[in-house]
């Protein structure tokens, strides 16, 4: 299955994105990371994606280990950073789904 998360931190900085992206990379080594672009969502914030092969098991492995609470089910969840505890302080938002 086709893993995609969309990912928006709380800052513009490149080191910041690196940090996030590197941290990413040691929950989950197998994250093709996409390059950020400034935020549709929220003002001097960046967003990127990040993409992989995985199955539903891992997914929710994975999950729990970017965020203490997801709204949704493994395959179409969505999590904010104000109300729960993200993998790192910088990250707003993540949003993950899975494809057959």
């Amino acid at each position: 299955m086709l893993g995609t998360l969309y990912v928006v931190i709380s800052s513009s900085k490149e080191e910041d994105y690196q940090k996030v992206k590197e941290e990413l990379l040691e929950i989950y080594p197998d994250f093709s990371v996409s390059p950020y672009k400034e935020s549709q969502m929220e003002k001097d914030a960046v967003e990127f994606f990040a993409t992989c092969q995985i199955d539903k098991e891992k997914a929710q492995e994975i999950l729990d280990q970017l965020n203490n609470d997801w709204d949704g089910e493994v395959d179409d969840c969505i999590a904010y950073g104000f109300n729960t505890k993200m993998f790192d302080s910088l990250v707003y938002h993540l949003n993950f789904q899975l494809y057959d």
